[in-house]
């Protein structure tokens, strides 16, 4: 499906679904720059991955988004010409707006679920940047963005915002051969939902499970569409919110 002269960035690069778009863009033949703050998580993805040719590493913090669009334009330079860019990078708080925190936490949500990501693509857009004709941007949004929950607000207006972001975004860098799009996700069964057994017990999950007429997804559920978006197949697809939940938001 890839060759190695086919390149791919990843953030959010050491779980979940991002995890999953690594291993699968490895599994097709491509190469791929994996991004995460973490240096002992990304060596371990190295050892999982087993594939010292085609995977790079780069260790990133994306809470800030200052100069992230010059870093990205850098990363194009340093590893040749990129054919997608995968932002898989988040965080997810419950904060009920009655939260004297409220605002703050919505801000650092913002900071990193929107313009970390917008200046990530912001840099990948640059027409200095070494990306290649029909390249592609999907960014990894929420059904949350569409679908009403309580505790939830910042986290889910900053999905929206990327959903905003990625019409508009499509429009303006169409003329560069570059299609935009978002996955948005329903609850997915990650690392990160194993390890809080205390939020999500199995009773919780139990629940989720039965309320989602496909049942609650899998990693891989999520990464082959996402995959399929960064394809040739997707060549005239951009501007798009795909929903990507077992029916979780009908």
């Amino acid at each position: 499906m890839y060759t190695s002269q086919d390149i791919f960035v990843v953030t959010g690069a050491t779980s979940g679904i991002g995890k999953g778009v690594v291993f699968s863009l490895l599994k097709y033949g491509a190469s791929v720059v994996a991004v995460g703050r973490n240096v002992e998580k990304l060596n371990l993805l190295k050892d999982e991955t087993n594939n010292e040719k085609n995977l790079f590493l780069e260790e990133k913090d994306l809470s800030s988004c200052d100069g992230l669009d010059k870093w990205i334009l850098n990363i194009s330079k340093k590893y040749g010409k990129l054919k997608g860019l995968v932002l898989s990078a988040g965080i997810q708080q419950t904060t009920p707006i009655s939260s004297v925190l409220s605002v703050e936490k919505s801000k650092e949500l913002f900071e990193i679920n929107y313009f970390s990501n917008i200046q990530l693509a912001k840099g990948f857009c640059d027409r200095r940047a070494n990306v290649g004709k029909g390249s592609s941007i999907v960014f990894l949004s929420s059904i949350a963005s569409i679908r009403g929950n309580s505790g939830i607000v910042g986290y889910a207006a900053s999905k929206g915002a990327i959903n905003s972001a990625v019409k508009s975004l499509a429009v303006e860098v169409a003329r560069l051969g570059i299609r935009v799009n978002a996955v948005l996700p329903g609850f997915v069964m990650t690392e990160m939902i194993e390890s809080w057994q205390e939020v999500y017990t199995k009773e919780y999950i139990e629940n989720m499970n039965k309320s989602y007429p496909l049942g609650i997804g899998k990693v891989q559920d999520v990464v082959e569409p996402i995959l399929f978006l960064l394809s040739d197949k997707a060549k005239w697809i951009t501007g798009s919110e795909l929903v990507v939940d077992g029916g979780g938001s009908l």
